[in-house]
C-alpha cells in the first residue's frame, strides 16, 4: 500500500451518527498493489458470503422470478468487484428453479484484470453511464456498493440501475449502526490484522452506510412501482424497487 496519511478511524460510538465524508482504501485507484487488491476482494467475498450479503439477495430474487413468471433472470450486478457475488447467486438460484444470466460491471479495470474468469462477460465501466441499453437485464443487483456514494449520486446510481432493469433493482448494502460499528472495529483487531485496507476500510464502509429510513429516501425519489426496504441480519439492508 503506497505511504499516505489516513484520517484515524473515530471510537465506538453509542449514538448514530451522520454518514460519514471518508474515503476508502480501494476508492482510490493505483492506492494498493496487486497482492493487497486480491486480499481485500477476498476479504469482501467473505464478508458477503458469510456475513449475509448474498443471503440476503437469494430471496428476493427468487421471489421476483416467481411473481414474475421468470425461470430465467438476465442480472446486472453493479461494482461486482471479483465476481463472486453474481457467481453465488448463479449457484444458489440454480436449484430453486431459476437459472441466472449474469454480467457483472466494475470501474476498476484492474479488478476485473485480477479477479476475472475466462468466458465471463466482466464489464469496465461507470455505474452513472452504464453502456447497456434501457430494459436490457431483468434485475440490477449490488452488494456493498450504493454506500460508496454521497446521497446526491447514489439517488442517480439507482436511476441509471432502474433505467436498464425491466423488472426491479434490488441493491443490498450494510446498515449504519453503533452495534456494527463495534463490530467491524473488532474484526480490524482479529480477523482482518494482517490486511491493512481491509481494516480501515471495513469500519469506513460501515461509517458511510445508510439506515432503512435513509435508503427509503432515496428511493422515495425515483420511480419505482413498489418500493420495500428489507432489513436482513446481521446488520444488511435491502432496496427493492419494483418496476412495471
Amino acid at each position: 500500500m503506497s505511504e499516505r496519511r489516513l484520517p484515524p478511524l473515530p471510537a465506538p460510538f453509542r449514538r448514530l451518527p451522520e454518514r460519514a465524508d471518508m474515503a476508502e482504501i480501494l476508492d482510490e485507484s493505483g492506492a494498493v498493489g496487486d497482492r493487497e487488491l486480491r486480499r481485500s476482494l477476498r476479504a469482501m467475498a467473505r464478508v458477503n458470503e458469510r456475513l449475509g450479503g448474498i443471503r440476503s439477495l437469494v430471496p428476493h430474487l427468487d421471489r421476483l422470478a416467481r411473481i414474475r413468471n421468470l425461470p430465467a433472470l438476465r442480472v446486472l450486478d453493479l461494482g461486482t468487484g471479483s465476481g463472486e457475488t453474481p457467481r453465488a447467486l448463479e449457484e444458489r438460484l440454480r436449484p430453486r428453479g431459476v437459472e441466472v444470466m449474469w454480467s457483472g460491471l466494475d470501474r476498476n479495470e484492474r479488478v476485473i484484470q485480477l479477479a476475472g474468469r475466462p468466458g465471463e462477460r466482466l464489464v469496465v465501466g461507470d455505474a452513472l453511464s452504464l453502456p447497456f441499453s434501457d430494459d436490457a437485464f431483468d434485475v440490477v443487483t449490488s452488494t456493498l456498493f450504493l454506500h460508496h456514494f454521497p446521497d446526491s449520486v447514489a439517488e442517480r446510481v439507482l436511476a441509471e440501475a432502474a433505467r436498464v432493469a425491466r423488472h426491479a433493482v434490488i441493491m443490498s448494502d450494510l446498515e449504519r449502526h453503533p452495534l456494527h460499528y463495534l463490530g467491524a472495529r473488532c474484526l480490524g483487531i482479529t480477523v482482518w490484522r494482517r490486511d491493512p485496507v481491509t481494516r480501515y476500510d471495513g469500519p469506513v464502509s460501515v461509517l458511510r452506510a445508510f439506515t432503512r429510513r435513509e435508503l427509503r429516501g432515496l428511493g422515495d425519489r425515483l420511480p419505482f412501482q413498489e418500493l420495500r426496504i428489507h432489513r436482513h441480519l446481521p446488520f444488511r439492508v435491502v432496496l427493492v424497487g419494483a418496476l412495471a
